[in-house]
């Protein structure tokens, strides 16, 4: 899909995660079909805040953070670079400050969007074969750390990246990242059809008080 935007065309790339109902078991999404008092179709809906392509917060983490109510539109939208991984190794499984300076040192600037990007194929299969999701490429805390420092406002990835190597790595990205109100975006897709960095991401939450994290819809906008 194509758009003007500003007197150029724009290209339009949908990096939204399509939800299939039912869902799994621990990511459900649940409908049925029942009537509104006027007897039109309504539907009721199970599941929870992270199913699909979802933005988190710092309620996630923090129980006084803020939620994504209190975020200004401006925070999900931006200038986006990929971290790309183009050749896994078991010994260089986690992206470090020295890979983020050699790839972004150059040219991310505040307020910027980092999204994690595994262009290695092979190691894409064999996990999609042996669902071994350990061997997936993953940020560090370090990685955190430089991230935070140099100000971005949203970091992401898709199903083939990790925000850690195991759990508790997991949760200190989380916390160096979200104690600074950086909003962290999971469960983006089709990063692939994305040809040009960097590009304007957009990505609006659901806007419900209280809300930690909410479904988005993820789209980029790419320069004809």
């Amino acid at each position: 899909m194509t758009l003007m935007w500003n007197g150029e065309e724009k290209q339009l790339i949908d990096l939204s995660l399509e939800v299939v109902p039912p869902g799994t078991t621990d990511r459900p999404f649940v409908v049925e079909q029942k009537f509104l008092s006027d007897k039109t179709i309504k539907n009721e809906i199970f599941t929870h805040s992270h199913v699909g392509t979802h933005i988190e917060s710092p309620a996630h983490y923090f129980k006084e953070g803020k939620d994504l109510s209190m975020f200004p539109l401006s925070a999900f939208y931006g200038r986006a670079w990929f971290l790309d991984v183009e050749v896994f190794t078991p010994e260089h499984d986690e992206i470090q400050p020295e890979d983020l300076f050699a790839l972004l040192g150059e040219v991310l600037a505040p307020g910027d969007i980092v999204i994690g990007r595994n262009r290695d194929k092979k190691n894409r299969k064999m996990v999609q074969n042996t669902g071994r999701r350990e061997l997936l490429p993953s940020f560090s805390p370090e990685a955190a750390i430089w991230l935070r420092d140099r100000e971005v406002k949203m970091v992401g990835i898709d199903h083939f990246f990790h925000l850690g190597k195991n759990v508790e790595k997991s949760r200190l990205f989380h916390d160096i990242l979200l104690s600074r109100d950086i909003l962290l975006i999971e469960g983006l897709d089709h990063l692939e059809e994305v040809k040009m960095v960097p590009f304007f991401l957009v990505a609006f939450p659901y806007r419900v008080r209280g809300m930690e994290s909410s479904f988005a819809r993820a789209v980029a906008f790419v320069g004809r």
